[in-house]
């Protein structure tokens, strides 16, 4: 049932409301959410780092596979860290979404999801700079050596383009955390406007 606090979670939502309300308790209760979040965002950040190096360092044919295994990475992230905001009572419990649900509040779904992506690629760029420029030099490097060029890469920039990959993943876990409230009150606004229709539905009959 929605409750009448206007501070209340558990309120339907348009989607601008669901995106800022979102992003605000996101910020609002950042370090809340680093504390109970900080261990699987490492382990993230070292199959991120691994996914970014080894096509850079070892092979460029690895970068499909590394691909792939990130993007799973991604999902098992948000599957995981969606649990534990959950778990530690910064999101509340809401019931499942049936699949017709889905569907009659797909416009909904897809702007918000539209949106997040947007905000998600925008903060990429900027926290994934340094992990660009390490790769372009790497890249440059071994394209010189093929040529026939001496590297001009000294041992230490190796450790330092992991250093970077970890950091930067790091950061992209935080970054794809971001949507995962704004989601979740999309999923609320979804559960209360299925419960009023059902409601009114028994009272017109």
């Amino acid at each position: 049932m929605e409750k009448n606090n206007d501070n209340t979670l558990l309120k339907i939502r348009s989607s601008q409301a669901c995106i800022r309300d979102g992003y605000q308790l996101y910020a609002a209760r950042f370090r809340r959410i680093f504390r109970h979040t900080w261990l699987p965002t490492t382990l993230f950040a070292v199959i991120t780092a691994l996914c970014s190096a080894l096509p850079v360092l070892v092979s460029p044919a690895l970068v499909l596979p590394t691909m792939t295994l990130e993007t799973v990475a991604v999902i098992v992230l948000l599957i995981v860290c969606g649990k534990l905001l959950h778990k530690c009572n910064i999101l509340e419990k809401t019931d499942r979404v049936q699949a017709g649900t889905w569907m009659r509040h797909l416009g909904l779904v897809i702007l918000v999801g539209i949106i997040c992506l947007l905000i998600i690629s925008v903060l990429t760029v900027f926290t994934s700079l340094p992990t660009i420029i390490m790769m372009a030099a790497n890249w440059e490097s071994q394209m010189g050596v093929i040529g026939g060029d001496p590297t001009g890469m000294p041992e230490y920039v190796r450790w330092l383009s992991v250093g970077a990959f970890l950091i930067a993943g790091f950061l992209q876990a935080y970054v794809w955390m971001s949507a995962i409230i704004p989601c979740y009150f999309v999923k609320v606004s979804m559960n209360l406007q299925e419960k009023e229709r059902q409601a009114f539905n028994i009272e017109k009959s």
